[in-house]
């Protein structure tokens, strides 16, 4: 098993899932927007600012892979997207399912349904003040943690056998969390 994260560099997301879960290659834009790139994982992670060209080139190159990303999640695979960090729309437009996601940055008290597996993203985490740097306001699937303005900070989408989760969280994901996301086949990308 194998996780990707999408970024520009190498970074400490990369070090984390190292340490926590598993393997973790580093895929840039250039990498991923060429027509003979291809990987096989177990899940793929794209960070916090994707969408904002301050800090990454990547959403470029998200947008000219958008069929694979389906494909991919179709077959099986798992996809955790963070915020955009931006406030412009269309900075979702590259996934299979609609999404409009509000651009604040702020501390929340968060209602999270401790029934998911997923809601292990918070462990060790308070999440009566937890950070984050915006919420969902148009989704395809169940609010996993709601801010106390009544919109989530995580949400599961089902797309095909696969599962994008959507994160507007503002810390790095617990370990346990990266363990579980970490499980499973890999899926062609």
């Amino acid at each position: 098993m194998t996780v990707a994260v999408f970024w520009d560099t190498k970074m400490t997301f990369h070090r984390l899932v190292e340490d926590s879960a598993c393997p973790c290659e580093a895929v840039t834009p250039l990498l991923l927007s060429a027509p003979f790139y291809r990987g096989k994982y177990s899940g793929v992670i794209i960070p916090t600012g994707f969408g904002n060209m301050s800090y990454s080139k990547l959403l470029p190159a998200l947008r000219a892979c958008s069929e694979r990303i389906e494909r991919y999640l179709e077959a099986g695979g798992k996809l955790l997207v963070f915020g955009a960090a931006d406030a412009s729309p269309n900075r979702y437009d590259w996934l299979p399912v609609d999404v409009e996601y509000h651009y604040a940055f702020g501390e929340h008290c968060l209602d999270v349904d401790t029934s998911s597996p997923w809601s292990s993203i918070f462990d060790g985490y308070d999440t009566t003040k937890f950070a984050a740097d915006g919420w969902f306001e148009t989704y395809e699937g169940t609010p996993l943690a709601t801010a106390e303005n009544g919109f989530p900070v995580l949400v599961e989408c089902p797309v095909g056998k696969g599962t994008l989760l959507l994160a507007s969280t503002h810390e790095y994901p617990s370990d346990a969390f990266l363990k579980k996301f970490s499980e499973g086949e890999s899926i062609p990308f």
